[in-house]
């Protein structure tokens, strides 16, 4: 009997704005660091730091019309990275 082909589901997201906007990070060696936003959406962003994180890192961002919330990496390559908003 052949073994059943495992079914790739997947969840759909939340559409991301283009955003193209300045702000900073601080890590959790409360260092303040220079980032750029490249798109946002109501629970997550792309985004890309002058300095790498490592995945799960928890980050406080400035993010517009909300201000200083936490996010959590969820994936990275390079500079460049996502995030989950883990304050609402």
């Amino acid at each position: 009997m052949a073994s059943a082909a495992k079914v790739q589901q997947l969840v759909p997201r939340e559409p991301r704005g283009p955003c193209n906007v300045e702000t900073s990070i601080v890590d959790d060696c409360n260092r303040e660091l220079e980032a750029w936003i490249g798109n946002i959406s109501r629970h997550g962003f792309m985004a890309e730091c002058e300095e790498k994180f490592p995945l799960g890192a928890i980050i406080l961002i400035n993010l517009p019309d909300r201000g200083r919330v936490r996010a959590e990496l969820r994936w990275a390559v390079g500079w460049r990275f996502g995030a989950l908003i883990r304050d609402s």
